[in-house]
């Protein structure tokens, strides 16, 4: 049965279209806003969309990443995909350059992180953890965080644990910005758009 309305996105409240997912005779819905991949079922219950399938996509410079069903990026499939797409036989002496004069690796020239911004109690669907940086007065920095819980229903808090083994609370509210990077790089950016990364 098709829904009448559009549910609205769950991480950041924007207007969702109806896809066609193939193999999939159920409805999906994929969020509208340009800097958000978010698809879900549209149910209310957000853990129905961790049963969405996964899927892939090509970026605009040929490179295929692959998704998990709620629209985050799989980085380890990803990162597999470019290992065995990688240079042919001939070309294993010489690396392409970045033109920077240095040698990209395979997985930089695959896909750039990304800061975008979203609600601190949407760190509950990142599934591998990432970067977060919470606004505030002042905004706090960068801190890598493995998972984060929050219940509406029982917590007026977000708990988020980070790489270091601290747990923190953070209200549900504020606006973050998410990176979804491995711990030994570190986003610079202070606003949406490319994370900028540096070694740790």
């Amino acid at each position: 049965m098709t829904s009448v309305t559009p549910p609205p996105c769950p991480d950041c409240s924007t207007v969702t279209e109806r896809i066609e997912v193939e193999g999939e005779g159920e409805e999906v819905w994929r969020c509208t806003a340009p800097d958000c991949t978010r698809r879900t079922y549209g149910t209310g219950d957000e853990n129905d969309d961790f049963d969405l399938p996964s899927y892939s996509e090509t970026d605009e410079h040929g490179a295929v990443v692959i998704y998990h069903g709620t629209g985050e990026v799989d980085f380890e499939a990803t990162a597999e995909l470019a290992a065995q797409d990688g240079p042919d036989d001939e070309d294993d002496d010489q690396e392409p350059d970045d033109g920077a004069g240095s040698v990209a690796s395979p997985t930089a020239r695959v896909w750039e992180p990304e800061a975008r911004e979203i609600r601190v109690k949407d760190l509950t669907h990142v599934l591998a953890g990432g970067w977060v940086r919470i606004y505030g007065d002042p905004p706090e920095g960068w801190r890598h965080f493995t998972e984060a819980a929050y219940d509406p229903d029982h917590d007026t808090t977000v708990a988020i644990t980070y790489s270091d083994g601290e747990v923190g609370r953070e209200w549900p509210w504020p606006q973050a910005l998410l990176v979804h990077a491995d711990p030994d790089t570190i986003p610079t950016a202070t606003r949406p758009g490319p994370a900028r990364l540096v070694q740790r």
